[in-house]
Formats: structure tokens, C-alpha cells, sequence
């Protein structure tokens, strides 16, 4: 069957909606790791995308296993190469009455490439879309300029905002609620910035109703003030579990843990494309006259430096995947002849010798310390490997949205870096290999995540010529090209992350796949779904 049949019948199986479970006037408070905006379009960040999920649709919806299932759009058919049409479920409104139609879905497209000062833009969602057309109110069409068979899972990442409401409204109005109007679960009825937001149950849902009328979102960095609360009954529910603590949860019995393999690979990112970079420097610590990370043996030499199972094993507490691949094991291109890399240090400091720094060099690595699980603790674990190999570390650690800016083009100083993907909207290595080992293409919406700004004209064609495949042979181009990519380290893939949530005794929570922590998904334990 090829992808886009996949895509069709998977669409046609799920269009029969569950018996909704008779709704209860419970509370809910849940303690959330990272703070997020409003702005559906802004940002393109999971912690924002997890709270977008509360108040608005995507134009593709995807459930807890990452599976594109009917929504909004009751149904989707690729009617040649290079055209989808998407048919409306009818009487959708959103949560201030006003209808849904296939205008509002073109206008939520139209927006996203033109929010101002964008940090972290959605485009990347859109590549390969040259124009939309709305055929009737609950009619959309799309046109690509090349064909796309997983573009679909590329609009379960665009939500759908009413043009008749926000037409002219800025990311501000957005964020104070005034514009954060959408036809998802929940309405926002107090935002609190950075510190949360509160929302209550959208009573026009077009879809299954959440269980509880009431949820707070509170925003609690640290991990151990998290689980503190949970501990304590300030909340009822948290994210991003410390792993060292989930074995205690686990003992007792008034709590619950559940946990999954995430879509999400994390890896390391060195910086290519600068010619020289001040946190590169001798042993001596003077900055480097050039750049060695554009040396492919200095960048092996990284990779052999880490053992990846012990990482997992002393930084996670076990609690993740390690893995030399860019996809996790059950999606598309994942290689299953691939096994974990071998750690060697030795190898690492004859390949550093054969580049010319037979006693290493200075290197900085920076990592997020309130992103991803463990992240600080990763991002120093991973450190000490380097140092056994000939490198000179030093590790920065950072909030998220100190992080972040710090690393996009043109300001980005680290010379290596620590980043996560989730691939969700692919299922497969096309969105790794597009976003994060294509050349930066703004126009064509390539390179978005590549941060090291590697570029491999050999590689793009690969790359190129793989994603547009939609037939039987699809997959063994997209491993070969992963291979091809492995071999000239862009990046330095390190594990598979998993999700780890724990609730009050009494509360049940499945968890996504793409790690979004959406508070429809729980329920008082024993109520059906």
C-alpha cells in the first residue's frame, strides 16, 4: 500500500466518532514544565503546540499514537499528484458561535508565514504548498508545486484559527485571550502569561466532551518543585516526570505513572557553517583561527566520544532509547541493521590526530535546562564523554527561551548544541532529514531546524528525491539517504526520548506520542472512552 492510500484509509476507518462519556464538573490542575504562548503560529515549539491543542483544531487532527485521524476535516483525498481536497465536518463552530468554513482554514494557512517577528515559524508546515483554493464553505483544496504524500501529517501541526475574529490581531491579542478562539476542548478563560493559563470545557466541542469542566495549567520549571507539587496535592497531575523519581511513584499507591516511547530523537548539533567561532579555541583557551567541526573526522570523532547506553543508563535513569539513527524503531526508514553505535575514545583521538588537533581543542556545548528530560544532566553527562576523547569542555546550560533565540541564525555563538525532534508529522525520516540535514532554504521551507547550517548539495538531491516518493520504494530511498546523512554527521543522534506523566491515585492519562501534554486525555480512572 503506498502513503497516501495509508493516509486515505486511515481517514476512512476513523470517521465514526466514540460515545461520549457522560461529562462531570471535576477540576483539574496540572503542573506543566515550560511556559508557552497563545498564538497558535508563533513559535513553533511543543510546550506551544501542547497548549494550542487545548482551545484550537489542526486542519489534520492526530491522536495519542500520532495516527492522522478525521477531525474538522472529516475526510482528505489526494485527487492527482499534486492536489488534496479536504471536506469539512458541517456544523463546527468555534467556541464564540461563529461557524467554521473552508475560508477560516485558508486564512489560518495564509497566516502562518506572516506573523511578524516569528522566532520559530510554522513554515516549514506549509513546504511544497504553491496555493489553496476554498471551493465551497466546507470545501478545501490544496495545490502543490511538487508532490508531497505526507503532507497531510504536515497539517495535524496547523491549527485553525476564525478569520471573522481575528483578522488583525496580533500575538499579544493572542496571548491575553482576548484572540485565542478556537473550535478545540477547552475556551481560555484566564491567561496568566508565562506562569499558566486557566480554561474551561468548550460546551460547543464538535467531538468527544473532556472530562473535566476545569483546568489549570500551572507553569513549573524545575523538576523537582514539579513533583514537589504533585507530592504535596497542589496539582493532580505532571509532565516530564524526573526519571530517578518515577521507580518511588511507581511504590506507591497514591500516585500513578504512565509512560511511552515518544516520537522525539535527541541529538547533538555541531556548528558547520561558521568560519571560525570564539568558544572554539586551543588548550591554551585562544579562540581557533578556524573552524574544525567542518572536518567530517573531528565530527565522527564526537560521535564515537559518546556512549549512548550509558548515557540512557547514568543521565536517564535508564528511562530512554539509545539510538545511532535519526528516526525511533516504529517509524518509517528506521533500519533495523543499525545498531546502537560503539562508543570509542581511542578512535575519536586518532581521527581529532588525523585532523590535525592530536591534543583536542576547546569546545563549548550548550544545552536547554528546562526543555527536555534531564536536559542540563544529558548535557553534562555527554560532556565528560567528549573530555575522554581529547576534547576541552565546558557546558552552558540555559533556560528554553534563553536558549532558543540564542541558537537561530546569525546569532548562534555555540560551537555544539543539544536539540530534540519530534517527527509525528511524518512518521517517518522525510522531517528530520528535511528540516534538520537539508540545506537552509527559506523560500522552499528546507533547513529550518538545522542549526549547524551543514550543507551537502549530494545530500539535498537525496533527500529531495526521497520525499517526493509515494510508492513501495519510499522507504529504502528515505534509509539510504538517513545512512548517507549518519555517515557525514550533521547531527549526533543520541536516544529516543520517553514520556513520563504522573497523576493523583484516581486519575488516568494517556499519554501522545508526540510528547504534547493535552489535558482531554485524562479522565477519572475507571470512566469510558
Amino acid at each position: 500500500m503506498t502513503l497516501r492510500a495509508a493516509f486515505a484509509l486511515a481517514a476512512t476507518l476513523s470517521m465514526g466518532l466514540a460515545s461520549p462519556p457522560p461529562a462531570t464538573a471535576q477540576s483539574l490542575t496540572i503542573g506543566v514544565e515550560a511556559p508557552f504562548g497563545l498564538d497558535p503560529h508563533f513559535l513553533f515549539a511543543g510546550p506551544n503546540m501542547a497548549a494550542a491543542r487545548h482551545i484550537y483544531d489542526s486542519l489534520i487532527n492526530r491522536d495519542a499514537e500520532s495516527r492522522f485521524v478525521p477531525g474538522i476535516v472529516q475526510s482528505w483525498t489526494a485527487t492527482d499528484a499534486q492536489t488534496w481536497e479536504l471536506k469539512l465536518r458541517p456544523g463546527v463552530t468555534f467556541s464564540n458561535g461563529l461557524p467554521l468554513t473552508a475560508d477560516d482554514l485558508a486564512f489560518s494557512i495564509a497566516r502562518v508565514p506572516a506573523v511578524p517577528q516569528n522566532p520559530g515559524p510554522y513554515t516549514s508546515n506549509l513546504r511544497t504548498i504553491a496555493r489553496v483554493e476554498v471551493v465551497d464553505p466546507l470545501t478545501l483544496r490544496i495545490h502543490t508545486d511538487r508532490p508531497n504524500p505526507v503532507l497531510m501529517g504536515q497539517l495535524t501541526n496547523i491549527f485553525v484559527v476564525s478569520r471573522a475574529a481575528t483578522e488583525g490581531m496580533t500575538t499579544s491579542d493572542f496571548n491575553s485571550g482576548r484572540a485565542a478562539i478556537g473550535t478545540g476542548p477547552f475556551r481560555v478563560t484566564e491567561s496568566r502569561g508565562r506562569e499558566g493559563m486557566t480554561i474551561a470545557r468548550n460546551d460547543t466541542y464538535w467531538g468527544e466532551a473532556p472530562a473535566y469542566a476545569r483546568v489549570d495549567l500551572r507553569v513549573i520549571g524545575n523538576d523537582s518543585s514539579r513533583l514537589a507539587a504533585l507530592l504535596a496535592g497542589d496539582v493532580d497531575l505532571i509532565e516530564s516526570v524526573p526519571p530517578a523519581d518515577v521507580g518511588r511513584l511507581e511504590r506507591d499507591a497514591r500516585f500513578a505513572v504512565f509512560r511511552r516511547n515518544s516520537d522525539r530523537i535527541m541529538f547533538l548539533i555541531p556548528n558547520i557553517g561558521a568560519e571560525r567561532l570564539p568558544l572554539l579555541t586551543d588548550t591554551a583557551g585562544q579562540p581557533l583561527p578556524n573552524n574544525p567541526l567542518r572536518d567530517v573526522r573531528v565530527r565522527r570523532a564526537l560521535s564515537l566520544a559518546i556512549d549512548r547506553t550509558a548515557l540512557v543508563a547514568r543521565a536517564l535513569d535508564g528511562q530512554a532509547v539509545a539510538t545511532g539513527q535519526m528516526v525511533p524503531e516504529q517509524f518509517g526508514a528506521f533500519d533495523p541493521t543499525f545498531g546502537v553505535p560503539t562508543s570509542d575514545p581511542a578512535q575519536a583521538r586518532r581521527l581529532l590526530a588525523e585532523a590535525g588537533y592530536p591534543n583536542g581543542f576547546g569546545i563549548t556545548i550548550g544545552c536547554p535546562n528546562n526543555r527536555f528530560v534531564n536536559d542540563a544532566r544529558v548535557c553534562q553527562a555527554a560532556g565528560q564523554m567528549l573530555a575522554r576523547a581529547g576534547f576541552v569542555v565546558k557546558v552552558e546550560t540555559q533556560p528554553w527561551n534563553v536558549f532558543s533565540p540564542r541558537t537561530v541564525e546569525g546569532r548562534n555563538d555555540l560551537p555544539l548544541m543539544m536539540y530534540g525532534l519530534s517527527l509525528s508529522s511524518s512518521r517517518d525520516a522525510s522531517y528530520i532529514l528535511s528540516t534538520s540535514v537539508h540545506t537552509r532554504n527559506v523560500a522552499e521551507a528546507f533547513g529550518q531546524g538545522n542549526r549547524g547550517q551543514f550543507s551537502d548539495p549530494r545530500l539535498d538531491a537525496l533527500i529531495d528525491a526521497a520525499i517526493i516518493r509515494s510508492d513501495a520504494g519510499r522507504e529504502d530511498a528515505l534509509r539510504h539517504a538517513m545512512r548517507e546523512a549518519i555517515d557525514q554527521v550533521p547531527i549526533v543522534p543520541l536516544y529516543n526520548q520517553v514520556v513520563m506523566v504522573a497523576a493523583k491515585a484516581g486519575i488516568t492519562y494517556t499519554p501522545r506520542m508526540d510528547e504534547q501534554l493535552v489535558a482531554s486525555h485524562a479522565r477519572p480512572t475507571g470512566a469510558m472512552r
